[in-house]
């Protein structure tokens, strides 16, 4: 049974390293998927934003507000603010996902320990550097993991799964931890 942790929840792992988790405003969440010329026409669509199409499945690409996942190779996602908006929709299908899902923020020095023990996953600066993304499951639940910066992660959670999914990240945590 869920606790029910409210957040932002700060606590320590095993190691007695801090972490606190926090839920930032998503903004808008943008899947822009097509297919036969991909490449070029979703870089020409992103370009004319002043964006552009990551070159591999790992690297995240940030302007300003903005950051592109490519996760296959016919699909990116766009976390965006204000919208992001296509001129020549015709090419793509564009799927606004902005409520299908929650941003949480790790930090900490014990934030890439966590996520090491409930996605398996290596998250140590070495394997998984600044910049780098992986969908992957925490607890059955696919997610997206992204690197901040080195002691910032953002996790893209489903919405239906986000009050599990947070309390099974609590539950790793010891101290300073308190449930509703």
């Amino acid at each position: 049974m869920a606790k029910g942790y409210s957040l932002p929840i700060c606590g320590r792992t095993s190691d007695g390293l801090a972490v606190t988790i926090t839920e930032v405003g998503l903004g808008h969440l943008t899947q822009l998927a097509g297919w036969g010329d991909f490449d070029r026409t979703a870089d020409q669509a992103l370009r004319a934003q002043g964006l552009s199409l990551p070159g591999d499945y790992r690297s995240s690409l940030r302007r300003g507000p903005a950051i592109i996942w490519r996760i296959t190779p016919d699909r990116v996602l766009i976390r965006s603010e204000p919208a992001f908006g296509v001129e020549n929709a015709i090419d793509f299908v564009i799927l606004d996902l902005s409520d299908s899902r929650v941003c949480l923020t790790l930090e900490g020095s014990g934030a890439s320990g966590l996520l090491s023990r409930v996605a398996a996953l290596d998250f140590s600066d070495a394997a998984f550097p600044v910049g780098q993304f992986a969908q992957t499951a925490i607890h059955h639940v696919s997610v997206l993991i992204d690197r901040q910066c080195s002691e910032q992660f953002i996790v893209l959670i489903p919405v239906t799964f986000a009050g599990s999914l947070t309390n099974f990240l609590a539950d790793h945590l010891t101290a300073e931890v308190v449930p509703k």
